[in-house]
Formats: structure tokens, C-alpha cells, sequence
């Protein structure tokens, strides 16, 4: 944190120096592809996931102090991942399905790029499987296999115990293959 010393008329600025911005430039456009897509896994709209990626670097950007030194793709995940979980938390489940209703309604022959990766991702029997697990379910087999994070990083990022990340990751992995073998049994 800066400290602020005045001298005479003049203000001086003492403490460690701010990152540079081509530094903080560079993370993100490095890291950008990450974010994007876990707020579109999460928020399952490419216009909110680019808004919501938008919104996350201006912040970063504006604020480069705030960026730790170590462990700096986690700490981007779980900033990424609360900001997705804010975005969801104030919209109603009615507003978040006008946009599918328009899209069906209006849906030109060609699809855009987003709706292409979206309709390829349902198509897949395992990605139909994640998004019917529940939300902490479907983070975590995210973070942990599409984005290749460690327990560590996944326990920074939702701020639970990894041992947590271990048992939920294993109950996940349970319904994913309960649901892909058309096995009948009572929820875990």
C-alpha cells in the first residue's frame, strides 16, 4: 500500500511502486481465454461471459496493486468466479432465460461462433452430464478438469478445504457416472 507524505505544496507517493501496466497488460491478455471461458461455463452466454471478462480486467487493470505475486492464476479464477456468482446472484431465473427464449425466436440459420461451441458442447454426452450436476459440482469438475487447476488452487479459488475439493470432486465424479451408464439409484 502507498503512503501519501506531504511536503510543503508538493505530495509525495512512498511505498512499493505499482506494477508496470504493460506488465499487467500482458497477464491479461495472457489469462484472458481462461476467464472467458469459466464465465461462459457459468453464466452460459457469451455476451454475459465477454461483459463479465471485460468487467474483471478493467478492475484488474484500474487496480494493478491488487494483483498477488504468487499464485496469480488462481487468485484470477476465484476473482472471476465470485464476479460470475454476483452476476447470477442478482439476475432472477426469469431474466436468465429471456435471452434463450429471443435466441430460439430469432435464431438465424447460421449460428454465431458462441452458439456453435454451445450447441457442440451439448451435443457431447459427458458436457450434458456436468451441466445437469449442481452448481458446486459443475465448478469444481470445471476448474479441475477444463481448466487443469490443483485441489489447492480449486480450495483457493471456491474458498472451501481441499480435503472439501477431494470428497466433492469424488461425489461429482459418482453422478457423472451413474448419469453415463444409465445406472438407477438414490441421489448422493
Amino acid at each position: 500500500m502507498k503512503r501519501v507524505k506531504k511536503v510543503g505544496k508538493s505530495v509525495l507517493q512512498t511505498g512499493p511502486p505499482a506494477p508496470d501496466r504493460k506488465a499487467v497488460a500482458d497477464l491479461i491478455n495472457s489469462h484472458s481465454p481462461d476467464v472467458y471461458r469459466l464465465a461462459l461455463y457459468l453464466l452460459r452466454s457469451g455476451e454475459e461471459a465477454r461483459d463479465a471478462a471485460a468487467d474483471i480486467f478493467v478492475k484488474i487493470y484500474a487496480n494493478p496493486g491488487i494483483i498477488p505475486e504468487d499464485h496469480f492464476r488462481a487468485w484470477l479464477m476465484k476473482v472471476s468466479y465470485n464476479h460470475c456468482q454476483d452476476i447470477l446472484r442478482k439476475k432472477s431465473s426469469f431474466k436468465r432465460l429471456l435471452p434463450k427464449i429471443y435466441t430460439r425466436i430469432t435464431r438465424s440459420p447460421e449460428p454465431t461462433p458462441e452458439q456453435a461451441v454451445l450447441e457442440a458442447d451439448e451435443q457431447s454426452g459427458v458436457r450434458q452430464a456436468v451441466a445437469r450436476l449442481p452448481d458446486q459440482d459443475r465448478a469444481i469438475v470445471f476448474l479441475r478438469y477444463y481448466q487443469q487447476l490443483s485441489y489447492a488452487e480449486i480450495s483457493a479459488v471456491l474458498d472451501i478445504p481441499e480435503a472439501t475439493v477431494g470428497t466433492r470432486l469424488h461425489r461429482a465424479r459418482e453422478k457423472l457416472k451413474k448419469d453415463l451408464t444409465g445406472e438407477k439409484g438414490g441421489a448422493l
